[in-house]
């Protein structure tokens, strides 16, 4: 998984941020809508790393106004899942408001590999960021981030060529790619977080949109340091944490951070240590939903004729998640500063919108793997497994069985973004063998290893390729010919991918990842509130691609290009 990237010190504010000036003089093609609009706002509110067990598991535990409210008041699908196998960030964001897969909108993983190059899902040195940081001599900018790499439309997308400039539509949340995938090509703003609320000249230059006065006060500014010298203590001290998740300092849990109170000091300064410190606690959120206030009121949204759409990611479920695991202290607390969070929300689009004139929608990009260490102690066989000596049996195997092939030129294994394994070309050529046949005697022999579930050509994840099982139609949802590698591979379920080396698994490791093509990475929540929609639990498959319909029924749009998964039939 991309690290969370680019909380760095709080540069100082350079002179030209005011020059950015709103001048929307390229307006969309207006079409006609497909229905009236039922709502005047549609917001989508998406916590990254959210498992779909959690607002269940902890029900007894909320207040009245957040979860509660939504299993009651909206409909709560209990049986929702992503259809494909890369359960990361990109291809989450990327296919809920598209409402299709990786095999089609393309963001195949955060990461991917390209002509040799490693490619990221969201940005590129094309753009660049706004406001400018302050970067020494010599030193690469950060690149800008866009939606360039996405090949499908979302619902933001369609409301825009629907109703022109008057529709409003905006991205905002910790990480880039959260904001930027599922807002599409033509956004009023996609906004993040690097110390200061940024965006990059796609936006500004390309789209010739404006840096709103609203995001000024989160730079510089009190709102920002708010927590800086600070502790993140319990939410709930009356409570009994242990008994309703674990103890506070269990196995795979960071070994210098494992117990409450959690310090967000970072340093002497407020600079990068405290930014990260702030993003890895709830206390992130709560900044987000700030972020979020100030723009629904400096944008006016929900409040004409034309319908808005609005999405907020937040993120530090995810990075505490990672550092924690789900079944700790602190994914707890933070569920339970979840659901206050919510109910804040909820409260504020009643006041600012009123009841009525909204729709809502919650889910999750990802689920996540139970800490194996934890897993392993509750008897399961779990573990962490080496990447780098997944590699190098791969490579040794193709040494072996084309001798013909000079090893000291190259490597056969040209990268390893897991779980996509690219074969050098040259290689390939040089071993008279096409390259199917090379990936798929590779995929062979490794899907014959004993701490490996199974492995995946190109060939057997095309799309004529009959389905052999769950997983394989799970993964051939996630391949993209032009961007997936040669040979897949799928590690045996509550394993985790380490990029340590075998020599080095007995040495302390912690937290957990997902990405995986197995329920605890698929499984997310679903919670849907607007006029006509009948209250209560569902439980009617769906995926949370069902959002693109369900928000283009709302906002009287015709559906995304590739939209695939309708209307849930419980809301029809």
């Amino acid at each position: 998984m991309q690290p969370f990237a680019a909380l760095v010190p709080l540069f100082a504010l350079l002179a030209g941020v005011s020059a950015f000036t709103l001048s929307h003089t390229r307006p969309a093609p207006v079409t006609v809508p497909a229905q009236p609009a039922r709502v005047k706002l549609a917001v989508l509110v998406v916590f990254d790393q959210m498992r779909g067990d959690y607002p269940a598991r902890w029900r007894s535990l909320y207040g009245n106004g957040g979860f509660q409210r939504l299993m009651t008041e909206g409909a709560w699908f209990t049986d929702c899942h992503y259809p494909y196998g890369t359960t990361t960030t990109g291809p989450g964001h990327a296919s809920i408001l598209t409402g299709t897969c990786p095999d089609h909108h393309g963001i195949v993983n955060n990461n991917w590999n390209e002509r040799g190059v490693d490619v990221y899902c969201a940005a590129s040195s094309r753009y660049s960021i706004v406001p400018p940081p302050a970067v020494a001599k010599g030193v690469r900018p950060p690149a800008g981030g866009n939606p360039e790499r996405l090949l499908s439309e979302t619902v933001a997308d369609v409301l825009k060529q629907t109703y022109g400039p008057r529709s409003k539509v905006f991205g905002l949340s910790l990480k880039d790619r959260s904001a930027i995938l599922t807002t599409g090509k033509q956004p009023d703003g996609a906004f993040w977080f690097d110390g200061r609320l940024i965006t990059s000249t796609y936006y500004t230059e390309r789209l010739e949109r404006r840096y709103p006065d609203w995001g000024r006060p989160f730079y510089r500014s009190n709102r920002v340091h708010q927590w800086f010298g600070t502790e993140w203590n319990k939410f709930r001290p009356d409570l009994d944490y242990a008994r309703h998740s674990g103890p506070d300092d269990a196995p795979g849990e960071p070994a210098n951070r494992q117990s409450f109170p959690h310090s967000l000091t970072g340093g002497k300064t407020a600079g990068s240590a405290y930014y990260n410190a702030l993003a890895a606690s709830p206390f992130g959120n709560e900044l987000l939903l700030d972020i979020a206030k100030h723009c629904i009121v400096g944008e006016n949204l929900g409040h004409d004729s034309v319908p808005d759409l609005l999405v907020v990611s937040f993120s530090s479920n995810d990075l505490i998640g990672h550092a924690w695991g789900p079944d700790s202290q602190e994914v707890l607390d933070v569920t339970l500063r979840t659901d206050a969070l919510l109910a804040d929300l909820l409260r504020f689009l009643d006041s600012r919108v009123g009841h009525g004139n909204y729709a809502l929608a919650l889910t999750a990009d990802h689920g996540v793997c139970p800490i194996p260490e934890q897993s392993a102690a509750k008897g399961r066989n779990a573990r962490r497994v080496s990447r780098p000596q997944i590699q190098e049996r791969a490579e040794q195997y193709l040494r072996e069985r084309f001798p013909n092939v000079e090893p000291s030129k190259a490597r056969w294994i040209e990268a390893f973004p897991f779980p996509w394994i690219y074969l050098n070309p040259r290689l390939v050529k040089e071993s008279g063998w096409s390259r199917e046949e090379v990936a798929g005697t590779l995929a062979r022999f490794l899907a014959t290893q004993s701490d490996l579930e199974t492995a995946f050509s190109r060939d057997d994840l095309a799309p004529e390729t009959p389905i052999r099982s769950d997983v394989h139609r799970r993964m051939k949802r996630s391949f993209y010919p032009a961007r997936c590698g040669d040979v897949c591979v799928v590690l045996k379920p509550f394993d985790l991918p380490t990029d340590k080396k075998p020599t080095d698994l007995l040495k302390v490791d912690s937290g957990t990842t997902h990405g995986s093509p197995f329920e605890y990475d698929a499984f997310v929540p679903l919670f849907v509130m607007g006029p006509g929609v009948v209250g209560g639990p569902h439980s009617e498959p769906v995926t949370p691609q069902a959002a693109a319909a369900i928000f283009s029924r709302f906002l009287g749009l015709r559906m995304p290009n590739h939209a695939e998964f309708p209307v849930p039939a419980t809301l029809e």
